[in-house]
C-alpha cells in the first residue's frame, strides 16, 4: 500500500491537469479536555493545503502548524505539526468508461496517510464524487484505518464546497470513525475585489471546528477567526 501511495503522488505531481494551493491563518480558544485543546487559552494555526487533478485521479494534501502559548493539552509542548496526504485513482478514467450524469459522478480507489511526530495512520478504501444540487464538490470516501495509537477502525469522510453568492461560499469536511467524529466547516467571503487584489484570492470568515471522542464523552466545539489566501 505504501508503494502504491508513493507512486500515485509521483504521478499526480508530474501529470497535473489542474492545481490550487492556499494558506490559512486561524485563531480560536481551544481550552478544553481533548488532545486537540490547549492547557489554557487560545491556539493559533497555520495551514497549507494543496489540491490537484491529473490524468488518472486526484491528490489532496495539507499540513497544520499549531502554536499554543500556554502549551497543548496532555503535553508541555507549545508547537504541533500534523499533516495528511490523500491520493485517489479514478476507476472511470483507468477503465476508460465515461462518468455518469446521475447521482454518482466518478468512482475512486482511495488512499491516505496521516502523520505527526508521534502518530501515524495508513488508510485505504474507495470513494465517489457525487452530483448534488447546490454543491460544486461533494466527495465521499470509506477507508480501513490502521494506526499506531488506538485500535484499527473504519473511517467515513465527506468533503464539500458550495457557492452561496458571487462572493460568499461554504466548504468543509466530516470524518467519522467508530471511536470519534470531527467536522470543520468554513464560511468565507472573497475580500479581493474590495481591496483590489487581482492575483490570487484573499478570503476572510470563520471556521467551526467540532470534535467528539466516544470513549471519554468529551467534545471540542470552537469557532475560529480565519483568513485564507488562494492561488
Amino acid at each position: 500500500m505504501n508503494k502504491l501511495l508513493l507512486n500515485s503522488i509521483f504521478l499526480a505531481t508530474s501529470l497535473s491537469a489542474f492545481s490550487t494551493t492556499n494558506l490559512q491563518y486561524l485563531y480560536g480558544n481551544f481550552e478544553g479536555p481533548t488532545f486537540m485543546d490547549t492547557q489554557s487559552q487560545d491556539k493559533q494555526t497555520v495551514t497549507a493545503e494543496h489540491y490537484r487533478t491529473w490524468e488518472y485521479g486526484d491528490l489532496f494534501m495539507f499540513a497544520d502548524y499549531a502554536y499554543a502559548k500556554k502549551g497543548l493539552q496532555f503535553t508541555n509542548e507549545k508547537n504541533d505539526l500534523y499533516g495528511e496526504i490523500s491520493p485517489r485513482l479514478s476507476l472511470n478514467k483507468i477503465g476508460g468508461f465515461s462518468t455518469s450524469d446521475g447521482l454518482i459522478k466518478e468512482y475512486y480507489t482511495s488512499f491516505q496517510y496521516n502523520g505527526s511526530n508521534t502518530y501515524h495512520a495508513w488508510l485505504y478504501g474507495g470513494g465517489v464524487d457525487l452530483n448534488l444540487p447546490k454543491f460544486t464538490v461533494f466527495g465521499l470516501n470509506l477507508y480501513r484505518k490502521i494506526q499506531n495509537i488506538g485500535d484499527d477502525t473504519y473511517q467515513l469522510s465527506a468533503n464539500y464546497y458550495a457557492p452561496l453568492s458571487e462572493r460568499w461560499h461554504f466548504e468543509g469536511f466530516v470524518d467519522w470513525t467508530t471511536v470519534d467524529f470531527m467536522s470543520q466547516n468554513q464560511l468565507l467571503f472573497n475580500l479581493s475585489p474590495t481591496i483590489g487584489i487581482s492575483k490570487g484570492k484573499i478570503e476572510v470568515g470563520t471556521e467551526w471546528h467540532y470534535y467528539h471522542e466516544n470513549s471519554y464523552h468529551t467534545d471540542n466545539d470552537v469557532f475560529q477567526a480565519m483568513i485564507k489566501y488562494r492561488w
